[in-house]
């Protein structure tokens, strides 16, 4: 399978990777941002949402920081949407956005950013267990795809890594990846990964298995 496979496929999706402040880091955030646009400005999906708890200023499509708010900017035509809620925790918060999302019709894409500061939303459990399930198109709910992002992933339960069998890597190879993937029984595409990741290069796992490692998105979706 290509990347655009991958890029345009229903099933879920974990994205870790390390954090710093120099340029031999990349960017989980910015590779979620740009999928969730592309997923849209393609129609690979009919609507797509960035779940933005810190308010990252780069993230594309119409900031809105309320339900009403997102319903309203719905009614008026838009379909890309900055989800920035009130503060950067609170499985109270995020839910409700899931539920409202459920309401829409057509396929959807949510980046549920910085995961595990909710880890316990019933929204994000629902997103990961039933969302990319629902394959009636005659139902509200159908075809919510969801990209998880979280620095470390042992943050989030087995539960919800499990229900994400596309797992990548971004940035540079470091010991709590290599930590990660082996308690995750995937030593092997671990050492893939390391032969082949860099700067802003991600890494696409599927079921366990290394696939390819992909170029950085454009540079300018990090501006």
């Amino acid at each position: 399978m290509s990347v655009r496979d991958y890029l345009t496929g229903g099933s879920h999706v974990l994205i870790s990777g390390a954090t710093g402040a120099g340029d031999a880091y990349g960017g989980k955030s910015v590779l979620a941002n740009w999928w969730v646009e592309r997923s849209v400005a393609t129609g690979w999906s009919d609507l797509g949402l960035v779940y933005n708890p810190k308010g990252l200023g780069y993230v594309r499509g119409r900031t809105v920081r309320s339900l009403e708010e997102l319903a309203e900017r719905y009614r008026a035509g838009d379909r890309l949407f900055d989800f920035r809620p009130p503060s950067t925790y609170g499985a109270e918060e995020h839910t409700p956005v899931v539920e409202t999302l459920r309401q829409l019709p057509g396929s959807k894409i949510i980046a549920h950013d910085e995961a595990q500061a909710y880890k316990d939303s019933e929204g994000l459990s629902w997103s990961l267990a039933q969302g990319g399930n629902m394959d009636n198109s005659a139902e509200p709910t159908d075809s919510i795809r969801s990209l998880v992002v979280t620095q470390r992933p042992w943050n989030l339960s087995e539960e919800l890594r499990a229900n994400a069998p596309i797992k990548i890597w971004v940035g540079p190879a470091t010991s709590e990846g290599a930590r990660f993937f082996r308690s995750e029984r995937m030593g092997s595409a671990w050492s893939e990964v390391e032969e082949s990741t860099g700067p802003y290069r991600w890494s696409i796992t599927d079921a366990g298995e290394f696939v390819t490692t992909a170029e950085p998105v454009p540079e300018e979706y990090a501006e």
